[in-house]
C-alpha cells in the first residue's frame, strides 16, 4: 500500500511539471492507479473535430439536381467549328458533275452561260489584236525581226496573266497584259504570214476558216459530252506537250539533212495539231468546272483558248503551205 502511494505521490509531481500544452485538462478524471491504464487528453483542439465541422459545412451545400450528370462534370470551352470554303474544292464539283445526268450543255448554270460569253467575246478581242499586229508588222520593217525575239517575249505578260489576279491586282493591268501577249503572238506570226500571202493569198483565210471549225467542233463536243468527261485528258495532254518541248529542242540540233529531222518535224506538225485541238474540249470544261470552284477569271480562261487557237492555226497554216508546195 505504501508502495501505491508512493507511486500516486510520484506522478502528482510529474504532472505539474510538463507543458501547459500537454497538460490534461482540469475536469479530467483522476489517474488509475495502474500506470498502463492512464490516458492523458490534451487541451489543443483535436484534428479530426476540424474535419468533422469541414464535414457538416459541406452537407449544407445546396446538391446537384439528381439526373443531371452536366452539374458534375468540368465546365468546357466548346471549339468553335472550322470554317468552311464559301468555294466548293475540286473533288466536290468533280462528285457532283459524276452524279449529273445529260449532257454538260444541259447542266450549264445562267452564271456559267454568262461567263463564257465573257470568255468567247474576249477571246475574239484577243484574235483582232493578234491579227492587226500581224498586219503592221508585215507592213513595217518589224516583220523582219526573228520571230523568236516576240515570241520569247510574249512570255513576259503571259507569265504576267498566270501569276496575278483580279481579286489582288488592277482589272486595267490585267487587261494590258493580255493585249500585250496577244499582240506579241501576231508579231511573232507575221513572218510566217508574209511567206504564205506570197505562195497563195487563199492559203490564210483557209487556215483561218479550217481553225474555227476545229475549234467550234471540239468546243460543241465538250459541251455534249458528259459533264467531267474532258478532264480525265489532263495528264496524257500534259505529258504530249511535253514532248512536243522536247522534238522542239531536240529539232534545233539536228541537221535538216538528217534522218530525224523529218521524224521530229511530223510529231511537231501533226502531234501538235491533235494535242492543242483536243486542248480545246479539255479547257472549256476546265472553265467550267473552275468557274463553279469560285475562279471567274475571263482573262485566264480566255488566254487558255487563245493559246490553242493559235497553235492550231499555225499548224493548219504550215500544212496547207506543204500541200501548195507540193502542186
Amino acid at each position: 500500500r505504501l508502495r501505491r502511494r508512493a507511486m500516486a505521490t510520484l506522478l502528482g509531481h510529474l504532472r505539474c511539471r510538463l507543458p501547459a500544452a500537454i497538460r490534461c485538462t482540469a475536469g479530467a478524471p483522476a489517474p488509475t492507479p495502474s500506470f498502463a491504464r492512464m490516458r492523458c487528453y490534451s487541451s489543443k483542439p483535436s484534428r479530426f473535430g476540424a474535419a468533422k465541422k469541414r464535414t457538416q459545412v459541406l452537407e449544407k451545400e445546396p446538391e446537384a439536381a439528381k439526373g443531371d450528370w452536366t452539374a458534375t462534370q468540368p465546365s468546357r470551352v466548346q471549339q468553335p467549328a472550322p470554317a468552311q470554303s464559301t468555294f466548293p474544292s475540286y473533288a466536290d464539283v468533280r462528285e457532283r458533275q459524276q452524279q449529273q445526268s445529260g449532257s454538260q450543255l444541259d447542266n450549264l448554270s445562267e452564271g456559267v452561260v454568262a461567263h463564257m460569253r465573257k470568255v468567247y467575246a474576249t477571246l475574239g478581242i484577243g484574235i483582232g489584236i493578234s491579227a492587226g499586229a500581224s498586219i503592221f508588222a508585215m507592213a513595217t520593217p518589224l516583220g523582219m525581226v526573228h520571230p523568236l525575239i516576240p515570241g520569247l517575249a510574249s512570255l513576259i505578260p503571259l507569265m504576267g496573266l498566270m501569276y496575278t489576279s483580279k481579286h489582288t491586282h488592277s482589272s486595267t493591268l490585267r487587261v494590258g497584259l493580255f493585249a500585250a501577249f496577244a499582240g506579241l503572238s501576231g508579231w511573232a506570226m507575221a513572218p510566217l504570214l508574209g511567206i504564205a500571202l506570197k505562195m497563195s493569198p487563199m492559203i490564210v483565210p483557209q487556215a483561218l476558216a479550217i481553225t474555227t471549225g476545229l475549234f467550234g467542233t471540239m468546243t460543241a463536243l465538250s459541251l455534249f459530252a458528259k459533264p467531267g468527261s474532258m478532264l480525265k485528258l489532263g495528264v496524257p495532254l500534259g505529258a504530249g506537250v511535253l514532248m512536243l518541248l522536247a522534238c522542239g529542242v531536240a529539232g534545233m540540233f539536228v541537221p535538216v539533212t538528217s534522218a530525224w529531222y523529218p521524224l521530229l518535224h511530223s510529231v511537231q506538225l501533226y502531234g501538235g495539231l491533235g494535242i492543242f485541238t483536243l486542248y480545246v474540249a479539255y479547257d472549256t470544261q476546265n472553265m467550267i468546272a473552275e468557274y463553279e470552284m469560285g475562279e471567274d477569271d475571263h482573262l485566264k480562261h480566255a488566254t487558255d483558248l487563245f493559246i490553242n487557237f493559235k497553235a492550231i492555226f499555225q499548224r493548219v497554216l504550215l500544212m496547207l503551205m506543204g500541200s501548195n508546195n507540193d502542186d
